[in-house]
């Protein structure tokens, strides 16, 4: 009895495996014969350095087909996300599938913060981690600008001091604090919006231009900034909504504990 019970057993187990192993082979043909149903591909933020006609020329290009023509099970997706990964304007790319035979490719733009112009005639983006990015020849971002008298070499420049200052001033302002100092106005939500300019002038000091109001910042050096613009924060909400945003030509927070306001000569 319990011999026939086994028997029994083995039996089903032998057929449920068998069942499997047919059903795996019929998916799997099916899914070797799966055309390519659709391509979804999104692009993560709101600048234009790239788009989807840009995507699909560049995998062209690269000899990578992604239509109703192609195989599903033909598509390599790892190839896709080292393709696009190539372009300058993308951080990450990530390429995947799925059983319907959909191919969805989501794409993470490297993210701007300033764009840099210098005064040998070089103009490029720094990025978060300011890293440089060309421009783009059919885009252009708007954003803060940094531009004065900087050199592009500083830019190109090996990790150390030296090769990151301005000019041959011992005193000079380092390329390194002034992108610290770029960053730090852009996580600033008051300072991303207002500043518009960052301006090195040829006594080394920072001047700031600001969006609203005609009137030039002069912050000095970049000790202490952050008290300088805590300082002119108060003045924008505690003054200038009572005399104005353009009574004064000239901000200047060089001096600790104080600022000083040039008045705008209106005769």
């Amino acid at each position: 009895m319990k011999i026939r019970r086994a028997y029994k057993i083995i039996v089903a187990l032998v057929l449920v495996v068998a069942y499997i192993v047919a059903t795996g082979i019929y998916v799997k043909r099916k899914y070797d014969e799966m055309l390519c149903k659709s391509v979804s591909i999104t692009i993560d933020n709101s600048y234009s350095f790239i788009n989807k006609d840009i995507v699909m020329d560049m995998l062209a290009d690269g000899g990578i087909v992604i239509d109703s023509t192609v195989r599903f099970s033909e598509i390599n997706l790892a190839a896709i996300e080292e393709l696009i990964d190539r372009n300058v304007y993308v951080e990450e790319t990530q390429a995947y599938g799925d059983f319907g035979g959909n191919v969805f490719v989501k794409i993470k733009q490297r993210d701007p913060i300033v764009r840099v112009m210098t005064e040998d005639s070089a103009s490029f983006y720094l990025d978060g981690r300011m890293k440089l990015m060309p421009l783009c020849d059919y885009y252009t971002a708007d954003m803060m600008v940094l531009s004065g008298h900087l050199k592009s070499e500083c830019f190109y420049a090996a990790d150390t001091v030296d090769n990151y200052a301005v000019n041959k001033d011992k005193n000079s302002l380092n390329i390194d604090d002034i992108c610290k100092f770029v960053n730090y106005l852009q996580s600033d939500e008051l300072w991303r919006n207002q500043i518009s300019q960052v301006y090195i002038n040829a006594s080394n000091e920072v001047e700031l231009v600001p969006r609203v109001g005609n009137h030039i910042i002069l912050l000095g050096g970049l000790d202490g900034y952050e008290t300088k613009m805590n300082k002119l924060e108060a003045m924008y909400c505690e003054g200038f909504d009572i005399t104005g945003w353009n009574s004064y030509s000239l901000i200047n927070l060089k001096f600790k504990d104080q600022v000083i306001c040039k008045r705008r000569n209106n005769g």
